[in-house]
């Protein structure tokens, strides 16, 4: 097992999920390496400020500069929803609509970078019992630890603390500041929620679940 003081590097969406990883590790005194990988979709920019008030907002002797990293995927993905911003899945739309190619290969690829020092690179990822694509269950994180091991000629280890909580248990054991700093959705307006995308109806849908108040500011409902 990694050092408790070794830094960790988590993967720093701006949701629920993520903003709750860094605050339970800088409540277990451990070093946190924020990281935003930047992609060049569409809720990107919303989320990177958000990301960046999030950061500020939590400043702590352990909680290092955020790392963002700009790795535009439009050449990539060129006709998907979150390049053009045509199609935007709505609430209640299929879990596939929401897919991301490569996504999480493509975010601890970068993100181990960002750890320089140590023998072993651990990354932490906010991944849920509600994933249910490809890259999301313990096994596909096992087989990256060994790939990216290999490619940073290191140890690698990547952390799931939430793998087996669904989002509406993560809520409910939030700090409700962190939850107010929380950033999900895809079709921002402005730097609110829409109220209208598949993230913004599933967050809304949580903290229903949850019986938590939801302090989100939404568009449009």
């Amino acid at each position: 097992m990694p050092h408790p003081l070794q830094p960790v590097a988590v993967l720093l969406g701006g949701g629920v999920e993520s903003t709750a990883l860094v605050r339970r590790f800088l409540a277990e005194r451990r070093p946190v390496i924020p990281v935003h990988l930047h992609c060049g979709l569409i809720w990107d920019d919303c989320e990177s400020r958000s990301v960046r008030r999030f950061c500020t907002s939590l400043a702590a002797p352990a909680l290092a500069p955020l790392v963002e990293i700009r790795l535009p995927l439009n050449g990539f993905l060129p006709e998907h929803w979150a390049v053009t911003g045509r199609n935007v899945p709505r609430a209640g739309a299929s879990a596939a609509d929401l897919e991301i190619p490569l996504r999480n290969l493509t975010l601890m690829s970068f993100a181990i970078h960002s750890v320089k020092s140590g023998e072993v690179a651990t990354l932490a990822v906010g991944t849920t019992a509600d994933n249910c694509y490809r890259d999301g269950s313990r096994a596909y994180f096992d087989k990256c630890e060994e790939l990216l091991s290999l490619e940073a000629g290191r140890t690698v280890k990547v952390l799931t603390p939430l793998i087996r909580l669904n989002k509406t248990q993560v809520i409910r054991a939030a700090d409700p500041a962190i939850l107010a700093l929380s950033f999900s959705c895809v079709d921002p307006q402005g730097d609110s929620h829409c109220g209208q995308c598949i993230k913004c109806g599933r967050r809304q849908a949580a903290f229903r679940s949850a019986g938590v108040p939801d302090p989100t500011v939404y568009a449009s409902l």
